[in-house]
């Protein structure tokens, strides 16, 4: 169960019990922001405010890294994490600026889920998705997640499947009184130059 303390524009305070799929979020961030900010999206936002369900991938935007760093980041990230794409770091960083995910299984996982689906920012929304992102704290842990209208509208104008229409109903409820006009106003027009 998720209690939410506390609600600001960035910042959203909550208690919850930490699952194994938060745990597993949250040992991928420990490495990644050591060599890049981020903003996590789709999914896992729902499921984060509890709404049940399974996922098989956690989505994560980084800005656009140079290729030094990338190396740097993914030397770290190997420690913990295998990439289910390629060990070739110059196939992995050809990937991301060609607008294609990569993704990181737990090392020693047998199967493909959770993954974390590793991407860099190449588009208007996923850039207001960043610029605006929104700081989580649970406890002493932290993440920042995708603002909240913007979640709700890309999956429902955007996503469009069964699941994706669920989240978004599931944080329309969750948020009901928190939830910005103005706000909802502003993505949607960003969000109408990609339908």
């Amino acid at each position: 169960m998720v209690k939410i303390m506390k609600f600001k524009d960035n910042e959203i305070i909550i208690e919850k019990y930490l699952n194994n799929l938060d745990k597993f979020v949250l040992d991928f961030l420990k490495i990644l922001e050591k060599h890049s900010d981020y903003v996590i999206v789709s999914g896992y936002v729902s499921i984060l405010f509890g709404r049940t369900r399974t996922t098989e991938d956690i989505d994560i935007l980084v800005p656009e890294l140079l290729i030094e760093r990338f190396k740097e980041l993914y030397k770290d990230i190997k420690a913990k994490f295998t990439c289910i794409n390629s060990s070739n770091i110059n196939e992995l960083f050809d990937l991301l600026n060609t607008k294609h995910p990569i993704r990181f299984i737990k090392k020693g996982n047998k199967d493909f889920a959770p993954n974390i689906e590793f991407k860099f920012i190449k588009n208007e929304i996923s850039h207001e998705t960043f610029k605006n992102r929104i700081k989580v704290k649970m406890g002493k842990n932290i993440m920042f997640i995708s603002p909240i209208e913007l979640q709700i509208l890309y999956k429902e104008e955007i996503l469009k499947d069964r699941k994706d229409l669920e989240d978004a109903l599931h944080l329309r409820e969750v948020f009901k009184n928190k939830l910005k006009k103005e706000k909802l106003k502003y993505y949607k027009s960003i969000i109408d130059k990609y339908v």
